[in-house]
């Protein structure tokens, strides 16, 4: 095959696409297609060579997979080394562990399947994870551990290629649409529902389109327009991949169809500066996302300004350049290529090790002295507590969203439902069970972000939480509970992206009349438990602030990190009160009109003194964020639920 320089420039198209939106979000919002771009031109480049070679019987499985480790190994590797290098001098243990896990898997190219496994409610943020992007890496080498090797036993058994590639299409595009509807994380990491856009450039490689010369240019204008819309009108809260990701798939299709003689291809992609960031693209997104990523470790989450994001994308760019020039072209290129491809794949299998070792070790805790009074070790290990899921003793009923458990034997039924703030009580009803103290048969009906309050509407995977308030419902006719404890992050729900339906009528929660229905929503289910037999307890709001999240403990500099001089501190409980204030009065006031009884966990959570310490034990930190108690503290500190259980 002829080599195309607008196939690198629209590799440059994809890169761009990709860095300017991890660096600018709010500019490039749906920059996130360049992979896609990058999945379709990667599927018809290796797919014309695999036809070519398989087609006039010269195809070795050694000499393909030695081109794809000579082509992807060096720079990875390189970038591998550097990340969790400079992750042994300013991350902490458990954020040390983790980019070690990420390294060990990201040297096999499973980083997708690990990123799905770990992503959740409660999942650490993206942006802490240095070596998130290596997710698309790892899709696009296990299609090619599958793909060639479908295709020779194919070949082998005169099988039709093109009804191959159609049945590989539509069943990956059928998951796609499928996992992107019931679960968008399956969706977006996944192999299955990925593949086809890989397919959708290897059916262009066996079939191409021959246009006619007039129509050439406009169906290229067609491709950079699909290109256009979806890096800058698609976003982030879009359900992605699904049915949109057509649009970038058919542009880059058209555009590649299209051939290098049409106008866009001949003018825009094959100039020479979109041809020289296409041969360094894929070093350029290999390096920028730890830049940036390290970027927002060091200020504790905030997002690089945009003069700090536009000097990491320039050091980006020289680090690309760099290892082009003097890593991958020498390797690729080189002479004693059989040597190199050996060479390239130990020092992979190396970076791997060493990111085992480093995951094994917990991220060498070590490394950090005892302070007085306060234990980094400590700290780092706290925020490894943030979970949502049941406790051992605890028997799952129904899992989606939202969860179902029980626990316990006793004629008395309690259940307790609400968010994440209500479910981290879980570990003291566990610990009645395991004391044998636990008296009363026992249910939890809760969801990330799911307040106890029937008709919220919210967005992706939390629009499920809608189903909950009936779930409870159900639970109370089929068990005839006789309590009922409602619990939540009450003040978390007064935002704009929520809304709530109120007698036919949706109203935004970020307005005053948003706040008016859902606690007027919470006072009419609750007198429909009440009209079911069931004493109803509304839990008053919890503390919540900065201070208390470990991560917000410790100072961040490009040179490591240090435990914050007031962070044995205690928070004024005045303080803490004044935030709940809003929230526990209209509480109350439902209390009053319904009869709910009030349950208050503050003085549990912070002792009989004016302030509320983070702390606890021999320098524990009772919290794993701002707001989630950690399981061991609550097992030992939190008694306001046991007059209903014991």
């Amino acid at each position: 095959m002829k080599y195309r320089p607008d196939i690198d420039g629209l590799r440059a198209f994809a890169v761009l696409s990709v860095i300017l939106y991890h660096a600018f979000p709010s500019v490039v919002r749906g920059g996130f297609v360049g992979v896609d771009v990058f999945f379709v031109i990667s599927g018809f480049l290796i797919s014309s060579i695999l036809f070519r070679e398989i087609g006039e019987h010269r195809f070795s499985f050694s000499a393909f997979y030695g081109r794809r480790i000579r082509r992807i190994f060096p720079a990875l590797a390189v970038c591998l080394a550097a990340v969790l290098t400079y992750g042994l001098v300013v991350l902490t243990p458990d954020e040390l562990a983790q980019l070690g896990e990420h390294v060990f898997f990201g040297a096999g190219f499973l980083s997708n399947i690990v990123l799905w496994s770990e992503s959740g409610y409660f999942d650490t943020a993206a942006t802490q994870k240095p070596l998130l992007h290596l997710w698309s890496l790892g899709i696009e080498e296990q299609f090619y551990i599958f793909w060639p090797v479908l295709l020779w036993f194919a070949f082998k058994a005169k099988a039709k290629t093109a009804a191959l590639l159609g049945a590989l299409l539509l069943a990956s595009f059928a998951a796609n649409v499928f996992l992107s509807a019931t679960n968008i994380s399956a969706a977006f990491y996944l192999p299955i529902s990925r593949f086809w856009e890989l397919a959708a450039g290897a059916a262009l490689a066996w079939h191409q389109i021959n246009f006619r010369p007039d129509t050439r240019s406009w169906i290229s204008f067609a491709g950079l327009a699909a290109l256009l819309v979806s890096a800058l009108l698609f976003s982030p809260a879009m359900q992605f991949p699904g049915w949109l990701a057509l649009l970038p798939v058919a542009g880059t299709v058209a555009i590649i169809s299209a051939g290098p003689e049409a106008m866009v291809n001949r003018v825009v992609f094959s100039n020479r500066i979109a041809i020289s960031i296409g041969l360094i693209s894929y070093p350029l997104y290999i390096w920028h996302w730890p830049l940036l990523s390290y970027s927002y470790i060091i200020r504790l989450g905030k997002p690089p300004t945009p003069l700090l994001a536009t000097l990491l994308l320039a050091v980006a760019f020289i680090l690309a350049w760099a290892t082009y020039r003097f890593v991958e072209y020498p390797i690729r290129f080189g002479t004693d290529r059989q040597r190199r491809t050996q060479i390239v794949a130990a020092s992979m299998a190396a970076a791997g090790a060493c990111g085992l070792i480093v995951w094994a070790k917990a991220g060498f805790p070590e490394r950090f002295a005892h302070l007085p009074g306060v234990d980094a070790r400590k700290i780092s290990k706290a925020k490894l507590d943030s979970d949502f899921k049941p406790t051992a003793g605890m028997k799952v009923l129904d899992r989606d969203w939202t969860l179902v458990t029980h626990i316990g034997r006793g004629e008395r039924k309690v259940a307790l439902s609400g968010d994440s703030l209500l479910f981290h009580f879980g570990a003291r009803v566990q610990q009645l069970a395991d004391d044998g103290v636990l008296t009363a048969s026992t249910y939890f009906v809760v969801g990330p972000r799911c307040p106890p309050v029937p008709e919220v509407i919210q967005q992706d995977k939390q629009a499920r939480c809608r189903r909950l308030p009936e779930q409870l419902l159900d639970l109370v006719r089929q068990e005839k509970i006789q309590t009922v404890v409602l619990g939540a992050a009450w003040s978390g729900y007064g935002v704009d992206d929520m809304a709530i339906v109120r007698n036919g009528q949706r109203i935004s929660l970020g307005t005053k009349e948003g706040a008016d229905a859902f606690y007027a929503n919470l006072e009419d289910y609750i007198r429909q438990l009440q009209g079911l037999g069931a004493k109803v307890n509304l839990v008053l709001g919890m503390t919540v602030h900065p201070r208390f999240d470990p991560g917000a403990m410790i100072t961040r500099s490009l040179t490591g990190f240090r435990i914050g001089a007031d962070v044995d501190k205690p928070v004024p409980l005045t303080e803490l009160r004044s935030t709940l204030d809003v929230a526990d009065g209209r509480l109350r006031a439902v209390s009053d009109r319904t009869g709910a009884a009030l349950l208050d966990p503050i003085r549990d959570i912070c002792g009989l003194g004016d302030g509320c310490s983070p702390f606890f034990g021999e320098g524990e930190p009772k919290f794993s964020d701002r707001m989630h108690l950690r399981p061991d503290f609550v097992r030992r500190n939190i008694h306001f639920l046991d007059p209903l259980l014991r």
